[in-house]
């Protein structure tokens, strides 16, 4: 199978029955068959269709009506809200539908529309009573067999108005299938599974098995093939414990999806055919509906804040910041496949092996390399402003073609044109001939309206300066890759020629032009392994091109006391070799940070004391630490100067968390999660609230009180009765006493990182409410009001800026770390930090 055999897009819309997980496993399933597509799904929660179309900008994962009209949709999957005969009877099920479907064929002729049939609650006939379901006096099998025809009904409307080039509209019947599986658990030919419950994660959402289940009804019918033989796994990890599927369950749950589907095609003979891929002539006479239209864009309020710092997020293909006009500067380094295989031949092998030039551009294709590829634009989120046409331009001969989230190309000799719209997947570019005489190099890729930008000599997205101009200082320390860093040479250090600025960090000569456009204090980072000379060519570098009147912070590496990172674990071992002595790790770094530090001050001469601000760190918790990095007895011991004399600032960290993500704490904050909902719920019902409302209600409430409770905890430890890691003991014991430790050592106090630092630990990374409940706590008022008291509070110690990390990045279970979370967000977390503190 060809890397580029991207053939179809498989849209659903629909609500949490389809939830973030089916998509995946469908795609997957194709993936198995050798079928390359993307599959994405709108998802409102309770929502019925009507709502989808109405409320499609707000929706989670993509805009169908954005979507749809770039005609790539082979086919769409819609499924109605449930109660399913209240959604008929109320909300225009076929009118919605129709919406959909009608925007599809207008778009794309040869689109099939799929109606996926879904259940209603297990609960349903057995005397627990079901809320705002007027049917639930009918046991749960039963109702299966007597909705069928409502569900069957949706789709031969739908086929009233098919244009002639679409196939017909048909049923996924995975309510069926669910049926089937019930009747095959208790003949007891289900292994591993005593009851229809071991399907589900409650009394409606299927659990992994569930799902598992419900992609094989969709494979099947998409398809019109038994999936049987499908791997039991089907994407690259399993999403949770409960989504394994054992190999001898795997097959018994494809053949009731075949089942379920045959039977139903055996009773509706004229809904047969599967996925249409062969192109049709233009539709002529489809009902037209208008795509939502783009918003105008938003004006932000600026930056006013003379006291903010910014840590910025790293340069990676998933970047939702995207720092750089041109976008290859941020693509992936090269990935080279071998035959059968995605990769297996990356760039140190490419580099190492001599096929890549100066700059990093392949001279030649490896034998048994079947192409060498990168990918850029991953997984922005729908709201990110990236949108719009792109121009890919290139020098030299070769075979070279876009694929993934690139779509209508348009290639002519070196240039290729395409559109792109921001969601899960990457933009892939692959190149599979090279003329060696005339090699493919000096790739650029930008958005078409950004050429002459290009052009005149800028380098970053106009769009990302706008948010962070302003800011007093940036730090560079993802920039430079400085964790775990593998830099080590002069020779081998980035600079603005190279194809990536991915492999080895982002060039200093851009991080300088950077600060001179933001009229900014830059902070460098150096790697731990930097050689004398990198050191020097680095601080060259700045001396001779930061603009007067910034000032230049340097910092030996990051965190070297922090044991998950490599560096941290290289200086005991140097420590120990110089020493003979264990847990010397932080001496061994101010030794380092001392020499590094003396290189700098020697580069800018004269200049250091209004040009150059050396900084040394230590372990802002630990009290007590900072002894051994500032007075360093192995070194002193050495007949050498304290460490301390060598720097001009002390560096600390200002974050809190409230130990939330903690497991002593899991059962204290699961327990405000329930009693928020249960209050959203009653609040729901007071108002009379009933369906897509009431859900929507719920949804928009669920976590205010706990939300409350967690302020409150943030603050001071009041929920708990343990202050530890709250922003009162931060302010008032952690932060003063470093802020002695500075002055006693004649240093400034300065800080590095700071903010919320409420995600998961261990196990509770894993946990997907908490998950949903920490990203939601990061950016609510009541975060925001705790950041103003934090910059207060810091203000208060130092004239120094609040250092926030990272400027913009996408949330996850790794934590909520972007102050803005894509470039057109707004929250009260930034606005706080935007506006600074009045009281000071």
């Amino acid at each position: 199978m060809s890397i580029l055999s991207l053939l179809a897009e498989i849209l659903f819309v629909g609500h949490s029955l389809v939830g973030p997980d089916l998509a995946p496993l469908v795609q997957g399933g194709f993936r198995a068959q050798g079928v390359e597509l993307r599959a994405e799904s709108q998802i409102i929660n309770g929502a019925p269709l009507k709502y989808n179309w109405e409320n499609s900008a707000e929706a989670e994962g993509v805009d169908a009506r954005m979507v749809l009209p770039r005609g790539n949709t082979q086919a769409l999957v819609l499924t109605e809200g449930i109660p399913l005969l209240a959604q008929i009877d109320w909300n225009d099920t076929v009118g919605q539908a129709r919406n959909f479907a009608s925007l599809a064929w207008q778009a794309k002729p040869t689109a099939q529309v799929f109606i996926y049939e879904t259940w209603h609650s297990l609960n349903s006939g057995t005397g627990v009573a079901v809320a705002h379901d007027e049917g639930a006096t009918v046991p749960w099998r039963d109702r299966l067999t007597a909705d069928l025809p409502l569900w069957q009904g949706i789709a031969d409307e739908l086929n009233k108005t098919r244009p002639a080039t679409a196939p017909a509209v048909r049923l996924i019947p995975a309510g069926q299938a669910m049926g089937l599986l019930a009747d095959e658990i208790a003949a007891g030919r289900v292994p591993g599974m005593d009851d229809i419950r071991d399907a589900f994660s409650d009394d409606i959402h299927p659990n992994g098995k569930g799902r598992y289940l419900v992609a094989m009804v969709h494979m099947a019918t998409m398809t019109g093939k038994t999936p049987e033989g499908l791997p039991a796994q089907l994407t690259r990890q399993w999403a949770s414990r409960d989504a394994v599927i054992a190999d001898d369950l795997a097959p018994v749950l494809q053949r009731i999806a075949w089942a379920a589907v045959q039977a139903h095609d055996a009773a509706t003979p004229t809904a047969t055919a599967p996925v249409a891929t062969e192109a049709a002539a233009p539709l002529a006479d489809a009902p037209v509906v208008q795509p939502a239209a783009a918003p105008p864009p938003r004006v932000f309020a600026p930056v006013t804040n003379p006291a903010l710092a910014l840590g910025l997020a790293g340069v990676y293909d998933w970047s939702v910041q995207q720092p750089f006009l041109d976008l290859m500067k941020s693509g992936r380094p090269w990935i080279g496949h071998l035959p059968g295989q995605w990769g297996g031949f990356d760039h140190p092998a490419l580099a190492e092996a001599g096929y890549l030039d100066e700059n990093g551009w392949p001279k030649a294709m490896p034998p048994n390399v079947t192409g060498i590829s990168t990918v850029f634009l991953t997984d922005l989120p729908p709201q990110s402003p990236a949108a719009g046409r792109y121009v890919l331009t290139y020098e030299g001969k070769g075979t070279l073609a876009l694929d993934g989230r690139a779509t209508n190309a348009k290639a002519e000799p070196g240039r290729i044109t395409f559109d792109y719209l921001p969601g899960e997947g990457s933009v892939l570019l692959n190149i599979t001939a090279i003329d060696e005489t005339d090699p493919l190099r000096n790739i650029t890729i930008l958005r078409e309206d950004r050429q002459a930008e290009h052009a005149a000599g800028q380098i970053f997205n106009p769009e990302w300066l706008a948010r962070i101009r302003g800011v007093a200082s940036v730090r560079f320390m993802d920039w430079m890759m400085t964790n775990n860093a593998t830099l080590a040479l002069a020779a081998d250090r980035p600079l603005p020629g190279h194809y990536t600025w991915a492999v080895n960090g982002v060039p200093v000569e851009v991080m300088v032009a950077l600060a001179n456009e933001l009229d900014a204090d830059p902070w460098f980072t150096i790697p731990h392994l930097a050689e004398d000379a990198l050191v020097r060519a680095m601080a060259e570098v700045v001396r001779d091109g930061l603009e007067p009147g910034l000032r230049a912070h340097v910092e030996y590496s990051n965190e070297m006391w922090n044991w998950q990172f490599g560096q941290t674990r290289w200086a005991e071992e140097q420590g120990l070799k110089r020493w003979g002595e264990k847990g010397t790790w932080v001496q061994y770094y101010a030794l380092r940070a001392t020499e590094v530090a003396g290189i700098w001050a020697a580069v800018f001469g004269d200049q250091a004391p209004e040009r150059l601000v050396r900084v040394i760190s230590s372990q802002t918790g630990w009290l007590g630490l900072e002894e051994a990095v500032l007075d360093a007895p192995q070194v002193v011991a050495e007949g050498l100067p304290p460490p301390k004399q060598a720097f001009d600032a002390y560096a600390v960290t200002g974050y809190f968390s409230g130990g939330l993500g903690n497991e002593d704490k899991a059962a204290l904050v699961k327990g405000w999660l329930a009693e928020s909902r249960a209050a959203a719920e009653a609040s729901a019902d007071a108002l009379g609230l009933q369906g897509a409302a009431r859900a929507e209600h719920i949804a928009a409430h669920r976590f205010d009180l706990a939300v409350a409770r967690a302020a409150a905890e943030l603050a001071t430890g009041a929920e708990s009765g343990k202050p530890d890691d709250s922003l009162e003991n931060l302010l008032g014991t952690v932060l003063p006493y470093q802020a002695d430790v500075a002055a006693e050592a004649g240093l400034d106090l300065v800080m590095y990182e700071g903010g919320t630092h409420v995600v998961g630990y261990g196990l509770l990374v894993d946990d997907a409410e908490l998950t949903a409940f920490f990203t939601h706590l990061n950016y609510t008022p009541e975060m925001g009001a705790l950041y103003a008291r934090l910059l207060q509070g810091w203000q208060g110690l130092t004239d120094a800026p609040f250092n926030a990390f990272v400027d913009v990045y996408s949330p996850g279970k790794w934590g909520s770390w972007g102050a803005l979370r894509h470039l057109a967000d707004d929250n009260p977390r930034w606005q706080a930090l935007a506006a600074g503190c009045a009281a000071c």
